[in-house]
């Protein structure tokens, strides 16, 4: 455990398990709220509720936030509107993708009930969680990263894999 130190052309960069990307084996915690910390349920996301925030955490406890790159966003639609080709990335409807914006690197918040669309307030790009994360509206060109899921005990939310794609502005 602990940090591991290395050389970079502005400095130092720290990286310890806190900086890593969610991985296969987290739990889905809620990342805000009166609730922050609380595994999140498939039964606490309501088909066509809000935006989730989560965060994933490690087997040992180690909450995987120190990098806004592993920031975590979940929205539940009618399983029937998960894109065949994501469904295998879905939890009964529970779609998780990057929170960055792949245009410059926003942090995306906003969430349209009626359009079904995640939205990034600084440019206006707009992504289709369903589809996964697929561009609805530019200037972003690079779908948001899809984060892989399924169901453990008592109906928690884990993750089932990486990020299917480098989070964060890039090449499409």
């Amino acid at each position: 455990m602990g940090a591991v130190a290395c050389c970079a052309a502005g400095g130092v960069a720290w990286a310890g398990p806190e900086d890593a990307l969610p991985q296969k084996g987290d739990r889905l915690v809620l990342g805000d709220g009166a609730k922050a910390g609380q595994p999140i349920l498939l039964d606490d996301l309501p088909v066509g509720g809000d935006l989730v925030e989560a965060v994933a955490v490690d087997p040992q406890g180690v909450r995987r936030e120190s990098s806004r790159f592993a920031k975590i966003l979940l929205v539940r639609v009618a399983p029937d509107q998960v894109a065949e080709d994501q469904r295998a990335h879905a939890v009964d409807g529970v779609v998780a993708l990057s929170a960055i914006c792949t245009h410059q690197g926003c942090t995306i918040s906003g969430w349209s009930h009626d359009t079904k669309r995640l939205s990034c307030f600084c440019h206006h790009s707009e992504f289709l969680p369903a589809e996964g994360g697929r561009v609805a509206k530019g200037p972003a060109r690079k779908r948001l990263p899809v984060l892989p899921l399924a169901k453990g005990e008592g109906g928690a939310l884990m993750v089932a894999g990486g990020f299917l794609g480098k989070p964060g502005p890039g090449p499409a």
